[in-house]
C-alpha cells in the first residue's frame, strides 16, 4: 500500500514477528561485531517504529554487508600476496602413536612451474657476477652492432625475463592460495612473526621451509673486540713488517689484484660449499639430513651473529637421555660439509648432546666464509650454547673437521675452559696447501691473499689453547697432503709438531737434534713400523706416565705450557717421553679424508692430569 510522507500517518510496524524476522535474517548475512551494534533492535523499540525509519536500518546494514565484503577482498589480497613471497615449503611433521612422521610437501603444478621458474631466475642471478664482465667483453668485440643497437637487445631481453618472472609468481600464487596446506602454513608463519614464543615456535616446528623466513631465535648484540685473534696476536709479536712508501707504491697494484681475486675466486676455491649451485645440487639431501635429525630430537634455531649473519643451527639435546648427554659436542664443519649430512652423526651415536651449524654462507647460513665472519660465527655460536642451552664451559667439547679446525681452535683459543678440543683431518696451515695447489708462477698473488684475507694458521691458535687435546689423521689422506698420498706429507703430522715443540720444549733441547728427527720418522712410518720404532727405543708407557706425574707435582699439580718436563731427563729419556707423547696426543684412522670417523675414536682425549692417579 502507498505511505504517506508525514510520519504521523506513517504506516507503523506493530508486529514484533516483523522486525525480529529483519533483524535476524541480516544478522546472520553480516556476521560481524559492527554489524550486530549498527542493528541493535529491541522488541519494545519496535513498537511504533515508522518503516522509513526501518527501511534506513535495512539500507545501514547493507552498506556495513558492503564494507565486509570489501574487508574480505582486502585479506584475499593479503593472503595472495603472502602466499606469493612466502617461503617453499618442504615438509609437514605430523605427531602419530608411531612418533613424529614427516611428509612431503604436495605442491600444484602450477606452484611447481613457477618454483622452478623463480629458482632458474636466482641461480643466473647468483653467477651474474663472473658472467657480466665476460659477455661485456664479447660485445665489445661485435662491431657489426652498435651499442644502440645492443643496448635495443638487452631491453627486450630484461623485458621478457621481467615478464616470464612476474608470470611465474602469479602463477605460484594462485596455486598456493588454493592449497589448503599451504595457506594453513602462511598462516603458523605469520603468528609466529607477529608473537614469537613457545607456543607458535612449536607450531612453527611443525614445517620445514626456507630458512630466510624464519624468525630469530637469539641475537648477539657488540662485537668480538675483546676476543684473541691472530691480527692481534702479530700485532702483539711485532711480526707485522711496516712498508717505506715507496715500497707500499710498488705494492698497489698486487694489492688491487690480491683484493679482486680474495672476493671472487679465491673464496669459492677455498669454501666451495658457499657456492650457491652446490648449496642446489645438495638441496633434497639437506631436506632429508635435517628431517632426520628432527625425528632424533633435533631442534632447529636461527642465530644473528654480531655482523648480521644469520646462522641455520641444530641441536639435539640428549641431556636425560643418555650418560653423556650432558656433555654438548660443537661441531665445525670442512669446506664443503653441512650439519645436516656432516660429522654430527659421530658424537650422536655415543650419546652426546650436540650443536651443529653451517658456516657463513653455506646451504641457509647468510654472509660469507671469511676469517672474520666465521669468527663472529662461532662466537655466536659459543655464546649460544652457554647463555641460551645452558651448557657450562667445562661440559663442552669443540669437534672441528678439516678446515672447520681453525673456527674450532679459535673457539678453543677465547673459551679455554672447554672440556677439550677434537681435530679430525686437520692441517696446521692453509698456506702450503693453497701453493702446492696453484701454478708456481702465481706463489706470490697466492702467498698475499692467504696472509691478507685467509689466513687460517690453525696451529698458531692452537698453541694458545692449554687444554685437553685429541688429533686425528687420516693414513689415506689425499687432500692435506703434501706431496698427495704421501703419509710423511701429512699436514696433521707437523700440526702436532707444532704442539709438542710449544708445549714440551725441554723435550727437543739436546746437542744432537735427535728428538725432532726421530719424530718425523716416526710420524711417516706405517703401522707395522711405528710399533717396531717403539720397541727399539724402549718407550714403557708406565714409566713415562710417571715422568709426567711428577713434573705435574712439581709445580703444585698445576697443568702450564711451556712446561718442564724433560728438563732433567737425558737424551735417551726425551725420545722416549716425545713418542711417547705423539702416541697419546694423535690418533690413526686408516681411511681417506672424507670418510666419518670411527665411533671409537671419538673422545675428549688424553687429560695429562690424569696421570697423577699412576701409581
Amino acid at each position: 500500500m502507498p505511505f504517506d510522507s508525514d510520519e504521523t500517518s506513517v504506516f507503523s510496524l506493530r508486529r514484533w514477528t516483523d522486525i525480529d524476522h529483519i533483524r535476524k535474517t541480516y544478522w546472520r548475512a553480516c556476521s560481524t561485531d559492527v554489524a550486530r551494534r549498527c542493528f541493535r533492535l529491541d522488541a519494545p523499540q519496535a513498537q511504533g517504529l515508522p518503516i522509513r525509519i526501518a527501511t534506513s536500518a535495512v539500507t545501514r546494514l547493507y552498506t556495513v554487508v558492503q564494507l565486509t565484503a570489501r574487508k574480505g577482498e582486502m585479506s584475499l589480497i593479503r593472503t595472495l600476496w603472502r602466499c606469493t613471497f612466502s617461503p617453499r615449503l618442504f615438509k609437514i611433521y605430523e605427531v602419530t602413536w608411531i612418533g613424529l612422521v614427516d611428509k612431503s610437501y604436495e605442491a600444484k603444478n602450477l606452484e611447481r612451474w613457477g618454483d622452478q621458474i623463480v629458482i632458474s631466475f636466482a641461480a643466473i642471478w647468483s653467477i651474474s657476477l663472473y658472467a657480466v664482465p665476460v659477455i661485456a667483453m664479447f660485445a665489445m668485440y661485435q662491431r657489426s652492432y652498435s651499442l644502440i643497437d645492443n643496448v635495443s637487445c638487452l631491453s627486450k631481453v630484461a623485458a621478457g625475463a621481467g615478464a616470464l618472472l612476474i608470470a611465474s609468481l602469479a602463477a605460484r600464487g594462485y596455486s598456493r592460495i588454493n592449497n589448503p596446506a599451504y595457506v594453513k602454513f602462511v598462516d603458523t608463519l605469520n603468528e609466529a612473526h607477529l608473537n614469537y614464543n613457545a607456543s607458535t615456535k612449536q607450531e612453527l616446528h611443525k614445517y620445514d621451509f626456507e630458512f630466510w623466513a624464519w624468525p630469530v631465535d637469539f641475537n648477539v648484540t657488540g662485537d668480538i673486540a675483546d676476543k684473541l685473534t691472530l691480527e692481534k696476536i702479530a700485532k702483539a709479536s711485532g711480526r707485522l713488517k711496516r712498508q717505506s712508501g715507496k715500497e707500499f707504491i710498488f705494492a698497489i697494484p698486487c694489492k688491487l689484484l690480491s683484493y679482486v681475486v680474495a672476493h671472487t675466486f679465491a673464496n669459492k676455491l677455498i669454501y666451495p660449499g658457499s657456492i650457491s649451485l652446490i648449496g642446489w645440487a645438495f638441496g633434497s639431501a639437506l631436506v632429508k639430513g635435517r628431517s632426520d635429525l628432527i625425528k632424533q630430537g633435533g631442534e632447529r634455531f636461527k642465530l644473528m651473529t654480531s655482523d648480521k649473519n644469520h646462522l641455520d643451527v641444530m641441536f639435539v639435546d640428549r641431556r636425560t637421555k643418555s650418560s653423556n648427554g650432558d656433555t654438548l659436542v660443537i661441531t665445525c664443519e670442512g669446506n664443503c660439509g653441512f650439519y645436516e649430512t656432516g660429522i654430527i652423526s659421530t658424537p650422536l651415536t655415543k650419546g652426546y648432546s650436540v650443536l651443529g651449524w653451517n658456516h657463513p654462507g653455506f646451504a641457509s647460513s647468510t654472509g660469507a666464509p671469511y676469517p672474520d665472519q666465521e669468527e663472529n660465527a662461532i662466537d655466536c655460536i659459543m655464546r649460544f650454547a652457554i647463555e641460551r642451552l645452558k651448557f657450562p664451559e667445562k661440559q663442552i667439547i669443540i669437534y672441528g673437521w678439516s678446515i672447520g679446525g681453525y673456527t674450532a681452535t679459535w673457539a678453543a683459543m677465547n673459551y679455554p675452559s672447554i672440556q677439550s678440543l677434537v681435530l679430525d683431518a686437520t692441517f696446521d696451515d692453509v698456506l702450503p696447501l693453497a701453493i702446492k695447489a696453484m701454478p708456481p708462477s702465481l706463489e706470490g698473488l697466492v702467498h698475499n691473499i692467504i696472509r691478507d684475507y685467509f689466513n687460517l694458521h690453525i696451529a698458531e691458535q692452537l698453541n694458545r689453547y692449554n687444554g685437553t687435546i685429541l688429533l686425528i689423521r687420516r693414513t689415506d689422506d689425499e687432500i692435506i697432503c703434501i706431496p698427495q698420498n704421501n703419509l710423511a706429507g701429512n699436514r696433521g703430522n707437523m700440526l702436532l709438531t707444532k704442539l709438542l715443540l710449544r708445549r714440551y720444549p725441554y723435550l727437543f733441547l739436546s746437542e744432537t737434534f735427535e728428538s725432532g728427527a726421530i719424530l718425523s720418522r716416526f710420524l711417516s712410518a706405517e703401522t707395522s713400523e711405528r710399533t717396531s720404532i717403539l720397541e727399539s727405543f724402549r718407550v714403557n708407557e708406565k714409566h713415562c706416565l710417571q715422568l709426567i706425574a711428577a713434573d705435574i707435582q712439581s709445580n703444585d699439580g698445576v697443568i702450564s705450557y711451556p712446561s718442564t718436563l724433560g728438563k732433567e731427563c737425558d737424551a735417551k729419556t726425551k725420545l722416549q717421553l716425545v713418542l711417547f707423547l705423539a702416541t697419546m696426543y694423535m690418533k690413526d684412522q686408516s681411511s681417506s679424508h672424507c670418510i666419518p670417523l670411527s665411533v671409537d675414536l671419538f673422545h675428549p682425549g688424553w687429560d695429562p692430569a690424569s696421570t697423577i692417579a699412576v701409581k
